[in-house]
């Protein structure tokens, strides 16, 4: 009677590093993020307000919550748990701003997985025109088990390939989410096989 077969849930100590926003496609203006937990958690936080300098924005901001997640029984795969950055830009000296994209991030990918940079491609709102920019979210992202079965299989990751001009290779396998340590190398982690990626 697998009907009856509860999921399996866990709970993560999440730290999510706000890091920087680059390929900007404007020069000036103050830009800042709202990070929201859509599920697993009531998470929701908003960054500094910081200028564009240099088509770029640098925030460097940690914030840090639970995250609840659950498992398929059978498997033991993760189910997704999404976390939405949503850049924004200020208007009318801070009274006002408009959404210039968001990034979703899905947190089961990063579980127990020690800490992972990622860059994204910013999305956007507008779904009835293509987005012009390519302005990219880098963030960086670790989890730590805080109650659950160990034995536990995230899902495959969703990262997509950057090719990033002016930056060498192993700043585009960062932004990959595959390899971390010419970029972090103290924070790399490798998993034990029992704790496989779900990569098949």
């Amino acid at each position: 009677m697998a009907f009856l077969v509860k999921k399996k849930k866990f709970k993560f100590q999440t730290h999510l590093t706000l890091e920087e926003l680059t390929a900007v496609p404007f020069v000036n203006g103050v830009l800042f993020c709202k990070m929201r937990l859509m599920d697993g958690g009531d998470f929701t936080a908003s960054s500094t307000r910081e200028e564009v300098q240099e088509n770029s924005v640098r925030w460097r901001k940690r914030f840090s919550f639970v995250c609840k997640m659950s498992a398929n029984p059978n498997t033991g795969v993760l189910d997704p748990c999404v976390c939405r950055v949503s850049v924004r830009k200020e208007l009318k000296g801070g009274k006002a701003y408009s959404k210039l994209g968001f990034a979703d991030l899905n947190m089961a990918e990063f579980a127990g997985s020690g800490s992972t940079a990622r860059c994204c491609l910013l999305e956007g709102y507008d779904t009835k025109h293509t987005r012009q920019d390519n302005s990219i979210l880098k963030v960086t992202i670790g989890m730590m088990l805080l109650s659950g079965d160990p034995c536990f299989k995230t899902p495959p990751s969703t990262a997509k390939s950057i090719s990033v001009a002016g930056r060498d290779s192993s700043l585009q396998l960062d932004c990959k989410g595959e390899g971390t340590s010419e970029v972090f190398p103290r924070l790399t982690k490798h998993r034990p096989s029992i704790l496989g990626s779900g990569k098949r």
